[in-house]
């Protein structure tokens, strides 16, 4: 096909171009690894970060959640910047748009540094999308992942198999219910944290299918799982068994939030009846992305469950204590 002049590319510019866009990169790269470096190796970067949310977000931030400092600074850098710090291809995206419009799949290209203890499992037993059919008979959960590949140990923070990320958890959960308390339950195994900056977004599609075609679920749930430093602040021992502690969190750029807000406040009081100091407090953002999706429904909470740190056991421990306490919540 002949290119019209509108889009005839003149090579050796378009060459210089590349050259110099890449070495910038690469010096920016450079530049922000030695810094991000740095705080590692002085132990400065809790008091770095917990310094710029003191000043800024006081309102929403308490002793506990400053342990986050690591990851939610590389948070916010995507958020502000559109960059990860940690995979170079979105610095590239930013300076070239046609890597942004391509089928290059983030994850994919960085996968075999995340399951390095997983390479020889069966790949029958990777995350796939599924959809699960209802009667009129039962209460009714809907499970999804924005971020479906969150991982606990012994992995690495993101993993594609079940046997160690956050669906595998949800499944578990699922199990608990229908055995235990009759519920119906749909597990959403859709990945869609391929572009972390776009999870809640592809969510929120995933979301939409569900509640075009079945619009009264008693319950539907996000779950996740947290990143902080601090293992401690996010595991129990409850009942002989160390398990994760759960959370519930709450976007305030969310017009009926109060709804969700109760909810969560609910769960968390229910969680800790049942099993004292097995919820955190409820987080709150002034501004989550996308509000969570929790403009869909007044029914839906997103529960951090332990973080990066638990290990696979001690979420799955966990997944069976939150479903007595769905359980009971539903039966109310």
């Amino acid at each position: 096909m002949q290119l019209t002049k509108k889009y005839k590319i003149n090579l050796r510019d378009f060459k210089i171009i590349g050259i110099v866009t890449v070495v910038s990169i690469i010096i920016l790269w450079i530049i922000l690894k030695t810094y991000i470096t740095y705080f590692n190796i002085s132990g400065n970067f809790n008091y770095a970060y917990s310094s710029i949310l003191k000043n800024n977000y006081m309102a929403f931030v308490d002793g506990e959640y400053f342990e986050n400092s690591k990851e939610a600074f590389i948070r916010d850098i995507k958020n502000i910047l559109g960059i990860d710090l940690m995979n170079p291809i979105s610095i590239i995206e930013k300076e070239i748009n046609i890597l942004k419009s391509s089928d290059i799949n983030e994850m994919e290209l960085s996968s075999n540094m995340y399951n390095n203890s997983s390479q020889n499992l069966n790949s029958d037993d990777k995350t796939t999308n599924g959809i699960v059919n209802l009667n009129n008979t039962q209460k009714r959960i809907l499970i999804y992942h924005t971020h479906t590949t969150e991982a606990f140990k012994p992995a690495q923070n993101d993993s594609f198999y079940e046997q160690y990320n956050i669906v595998g958890v949800g499944d578990v959960l699922k199990t608990e219910l229908e055995k235990n308390y009759n519920i119906k339950v749909i597990h959403d195994k859709t990945i869609h944290n391929t572009s972390y900056l776009e999870s809640y977004k592809r969510s929120a599609e995933t979301l939409d299918k569900y509640l075009s075609e079945i619009e009264d679920f008693d319950l539907i749930l996000d779950l996740h799982r947290d990143s902080l430093e601090n293992k401690n602040l996010v595991t129990a021992n409850i009942e002989g068994k160390n398990v994760a502690k759960i959370m519930f969190v709450v976007a305030h750029n969310n017009p009926n939030y109060l709804d969700n807000e109760e909810l969560a406040m609910d769960l968390t009081s229910l969680a800790n009846d049942l099993y004292p100091g097995f919820a955190r407090s409820v987080f709150h953002y002034e501004s989550g992305s996308n509000a969570f999706n929790q403009t869909k429904s007044s029914k839906l909470a997103l529960i951090e469950m332990g973080a990066q740190l638990n290990t696979m056991e001690e979420a799955i421990n966990s997944a069976k204590l939150l479903s007595n306490v769905i359980g009971e919540y539903l039966a109310q």
